[in-house]
């Protein structure tokens, strides 16, 4: 007899339905886009404060009568340079992190189906991150192998870690204070 369903009948309907969380045609590719948007703008955000590291190197000093001295200790007519170098952020990372999204959102734009779309996706947010973070060790490990002592010969040129990260370098004269 079709009659009106008991409460445990209605109970164990509800629990076979998927919940659903929109009735909008294709929300969890609309999320997942959020989500790599978001993943890229902190990306953004968190790549140039761990691109932050400077080194320096003086050559010498000043001996006790205001001569300067080399450095090992040799009295030198004139102040010798000091170097300063200081490595910041490539622009050419932010242009990849752009570049990331903006191909992703085209392939999902030609997806066939919602799940290629959301693997597409996926792969967009791994290879944001995975870009920032081989950009900041590369530079990092680049920047803490220059080795500065031989910039006093002058033989020596720095070589930025290109694209990863942009190298600043400063020449001075030292100073008798």
């Amino acid at each position: 007899m079709m009659g009106r369903p008991t409460s445990k009948e209605t109970v164990l309907s509800l629990a076979q339905t998927p919940p659903q969380t929109s009735a909008l045609a294709g929300a969890p590719v609309i999320a997942r886009i959020r989500r790599v948007l978001i993943l890229a703008v902190v990306a953004a955000l968190v790549y140039p404060m761990f691109m932050v590291a400077s080194s320096g190197y003086c050559p010498g000093g000043v001996d006790g009568n205001g001569g300067f001295i080399d450095a090992s200790g040799q009295p030198v007519d004139e102040a010798l340079p000091c170097v300063q170098l200081t490595l910041g952020p490539s622009p050419l990372v932010y242009v990849g992190i752009a570049l990331i999204v903006l191909l992703a959102l085209g392939r999902v734009l030609r997806a066939s189906d919602e799940p290629t779309a959301l693997r597409t996706l996926d792969r967009a947010a791994i290879g944001v991150g995975a870009l920032v973070v081989v950009a900041v060790i590369v530079s990092v490990v680049w920047f803490s192998l220059i080795p500065l002592d031989q910039f006093s010969s002058g033989s020596i040129s720095v070589f930025s870690p290109f694209p990863f990260g942009v190298i600043d370098v400063d020449v001075t004269p030292m100073t008798e204070s």
